[in-house]
């Protein structure tokens, strides 16, 4: 396998550390041409907002060439003003929602976007995920009265776009290859929802949220379905970062382990716990089971490959070449690059994608 680290990636690191207080300044200064490749690696990981805000912290020695400085800034301020109008509109789009009789809770993005404090400002901010309370078919009627030919995959279909934002509907937040443990996933789901909808019956000023509980699980759980079906990029990871951060006791940690050991996701969990500290500089004490280093370096090289959501991986791209079969016989090569690690969900792959199509065909035709 091709090795994706390198100075480059150090550098990155290192600015991303800054971020975050953990370090003051580079170890290395990077040259003209590191600085460039530095920028590039940012935008691929959609940490541009993130690395500048690294950038703001480091002394004057310290900084980018001044064209490329420039350049950064208007990034970081498009950053901003999305995220600023992103969190307004994320609220009247859950209230709209809520007025159409449909309980609800904001998943991932602007969910998680709390936890980043004063860089809340500065993160890559995406569309709209907003699980609904109520049944699947109820829940796909009300949106064909919105758009009739709209999109039905196992866990979400696509909303028309409210205000200029993309949104995903979803009837439950996630699932797993895996017949057996995506059973007990919608089993979690169900048990954790009428607690969490019960949010929107209390207030409308502020945007309904999973609970750190949850999110210690379904984050996660989000990112590693990711890692087999499209991609992840670091953006993701630092959302966990995130929410790792905001502390547990002992008791709530053990309660996540004992869910994500119950999903089959504890070689996975420890991987990630090495990046976090690899990557992030995080803490021990927010760590939720002891690193595993040679896991972790494997899941970061894959991370560093694929950039945000797998945008850079080239066996994910599609070309106008491409049939249906090639296509899925390419991915389904590239998810057999984690059976090593992951053998269930690796194995169980191309089972759910074979239902899946046949299953979503059913939901097209009514």
């Amino acid at each position: 396998m091709r090795h994706y680290m390198n100075s480059d990636t150090n550098h990155l690191f290192e600015l991303i550390q800054i971020a975050l207080g953990h370090k003051a300044e580079f170890s290395h200064i990077p040259s003209e041409k590191e600085w460039r490749e530095l920028y590039t690696l940012a935008k691929r990981q959609a940490l541009l907002g993130i690395a500048f805000a690294g950038i703001e912290h480091l002394p004057k020695a310290q900084r980018p060439p001044k064209p490329l400085l420039m350049q950064w800034i208007l990034a970081a301020e498009h950053i901003r003003n999305r995220s600023i109008e992103l969190n307004s509109k994320t609220l009247v789009i859950s209230n709209r929602f809520l007025s159409d009789g449909f309980r609800n809770i904001i998943l991932k993005g602007q969910g998680v976007a709390k936890y980043y404090g004063e860089l809340a400002c500065y993160r890559t901010s995406g569309d709209v995920d907003i699980w609904l309370d109520g049944r699947r078919r109820d829940i796909i009627a009300y949106v064909r009265r919105h758009d009739p030919d709209c999109k039905v995959v196992y866990h979400h279909v696509n909303f028309p776009k409210i205000d200029g934002v993309d949104v995903e509907v979803h009837f439950t937040p996630s699932w797993m290859n895996s017949y057996f443990t995506n059973g007990v996933l919608q089993r979690y789901f169900n048990q954790n929802k009428d607690k969490l909808f019960a949010q929107c019956d209390n207030n409308l000023d502020e945007i309904p949220v999973p609970t750190l509980t949850f999110n210690r699980v379904y984050i996660l759980v989000h990112i590693y379905r990711h890692l087999f079906h499209e991609g992840i990029g670091l953006r993701q990871l630092m959302d966990y970062y995130f929410v790792l951060c905001q502390g547990f006791t002992e008791e709530e940690c053990c309660a996540a382990m004992r869910t994500l050991h119950s999903l089959g996701m504890k070689r996975f969990t420890s991987a990630v716990m090495w990046v976090l500290q690899a990557v992030f500089g995080m803490e021990d004490k927010y760590l939720l089971t002891p690193p595993n280093e040679s896991e972790g370096r494997f899941l970061l090289n894959e991370i560093m490959r694929s950039g945000n959501f797998g945008q850079y991986d080239q066996s994910l791209q599609r070309t106008c070449n491409d049939s249906d079969l090639s296509y899925a016989l390419r991915k389904l090569r590239r998810i057999f690059r984690f059976i090593r690690s992951y053998p269930s969900e690796v194995l169980w792959s191309p089972f759910f994608k074979v239902w899946h199509y046949f299953w979503r065909k059913k939901m097209q035709a009514g």
